[in-house]
């Protein structure tokens, strides 16, 4: 999103390409891409892009908000009186609604009256209350095969496809190792982690991405909780939504409860921490 709004600011001031890649931060290739990509446009189609970007500026709300855990909206609502619960979630998707309606009655306010705003506030408040969430359908959600893939899964799915690849990633490390080694770490895991340790451990992979397992598994080790198989899976899945997309890993992260979240955008922040 800060990539977009780049190349949105700069569209609108009608600045040059040198100019807006002098404002640009030292180093970030990403944005510099985009912005030589756009301004290289014909000028109908730049046009088309511009009106775009404007829509996505101006949406009241991320696409996707549906899809967002739970965790993420009660976070949001929580704080809000409850009028104004009521307010920003009448007529949104059902997913959202369900989250408003646990927050009411937890209150004891479930027929808490709606209060009387008019439309463009309502826009604003929502903007207000779930300001920071990134979209995660529509244009502006991550395109990237690693981001997209967590997207549509169950909340639960997107949970075990990072323990999952948590396993695989503690089998990467262990190629090579005696079975007796191998057999006792998947026996620690059990079942479907179990089988894709030893898939991964049998694997006749490159030994550079053994060895970047390894460090993973180092990393991992200091740490108390989750379990080992979620801690590493988000280790891993930081790197590859990392070198995916800025968006990336915020997208992932609203998929899963707030901690894990969190801690996956810290670790696409800082990956060998």
């Amino acid at each position: 999103m800060e990539e977009r709004g780049f190349v949105l600011g700069t569209l609108l001031a009608r600045r040059s390409a040198a100019e807006a890649l002098g404002l640009m931060p030292v180093g970030d290739a990403r944005w510099r891409g985009a912005l030589e990509a756009v301004l290289g446009l014909p000028r109908s189609i730049r046009a088309g892009t511009t009106a775009e970007l404007i829509g996505l500026a101006q949406a009241p709300l991320p696409d996707g908000l549906e899809r967002v855990h739970p965790g993420w909206l009660r976070e949001r609502l929580v704080p809000e009186p409850s009028p104004v619960v009521r307010l920003v979630t009448d007529g949104l998707a059902v997913e959202v609604r369900r989250v408003a309606a646990e927050v009411l009655a937890e209150r004891g306010d479930s027929r808490t009256p709606l209060v009387d705003c008019a439309g463009s506030g309502v826009v604003l408040l929502r903007r207000a209350v779930f300001a920071g969430l990134v979209p995660l359908a529509g244009p502006a959600a991550p395109a990237g095969p690693e981001a997209r893939a967590f997207l549509d899964l169950s909340f639960a799915a997107v949970e075990e496809a990072v323990e999952l690849r948590g396993a695989a990633t503690l089998g990467s490390s262990l190629r090579g190792a005696p079975a007796a080694v191998v057999a006792q770490a998947a026996a620690g895991l059990g079942g479907r982690l179990a089988r894709a340790l030893l898939e991964a451990a049998a694997h006749p992979g490159p030994p550079d991405e053994r060895s970047r397992a390894r460090i993973l598994v180092s990393a991992a080790a200091s740490e108390l909780s989750p379990p080992l198989a979620m801690r590493l899976g988000l280790r891993a899945l930081a790197l590859a939504l990392a070198a995916e997309s800025p968006d990336a890993p915020a997208a992932v992260a609203q998929r899963l409860p707030p901690p894990l979240g969190r801690r996956l955008l810290a670790l696409a922040a800082s990956p060998w921490d």
